[in-house]
């Protein structure tokens, strides 16, 4: 072999001062990064990290707390809701009630309408009779004492007329 194979297989051409001082370099650029670079890198992704955590925890807090607004907003439109239809449903029943009892009221007043009807037709029939009995009475002692061709006094033809009405009522 020759000294330029034995040069090759043992590494010849290579500088290995430069080899060696390239090698040390780079481990003291991994050092130096490690500390300088990557620490504080590390510190900034782990505060971004623990930034976005806290939005993503903050979010989802938020939408369990619009969940939550949004239930209670759903059961507070509930019971506005059956409120609503509560004061509905009274309502009705007194619009009901205001309406029997109108129904009532204006039955009662024509009740008291055809009581007080009768009660006046009755007055007045009872004056027909009794004008009727007075004119019956006068028409009576008129054609008796034409009958009778005797006069008898106003007050003794009245008795008799109403005497005789007694007796034709009795019939």
């Amino acid at each position: 072999m020759t000294a330029t194979a034995n040069t090759f297989i043992l590494g010849a051409g290579v500088e290995w001062g430069t080899t060696f001082v390239t090698l040390v370099t780079f481990v003291i650029l991994i050092i130096l990064l490690k500390k300088f670079a990557w620490g504080p890198l590390k510190e900034v992704m782990d505060k971004r990290e623990r930034d976005i955590n806290k939005d993503i925890d903050d979010a989802e807090q938020a939408k369990i707390n619009a969940q939550k607004l949004e239930e209670e907003n759903r059961k507070t439109l509930k019971e506005t809701q059956d409120e609503v239809q509560k004061i509905l449903d009274d309502a009705k029943i007194q619009a009901r009630k205001q309406h029997e009892e109108i129904i009532h009221e204006a039955n009662e007043k024509a009740n008291g309408m055809i009581e007080t009807a009768q009660s006046e037709i009755n007055s007045q029939k009872e004056r027909a009779i009794s004008d009727i009995n007075n004119q019956v009475s006068e028409l009576s002692v008129l054609i008796a004492s034409k009958v009778l061709r005797k006069e008898i006094s106003e007050q003794d033809q009245k008795e008799l007329v109403e005497k005789y009405l007694k007796e034709a009522g009795d019939k």
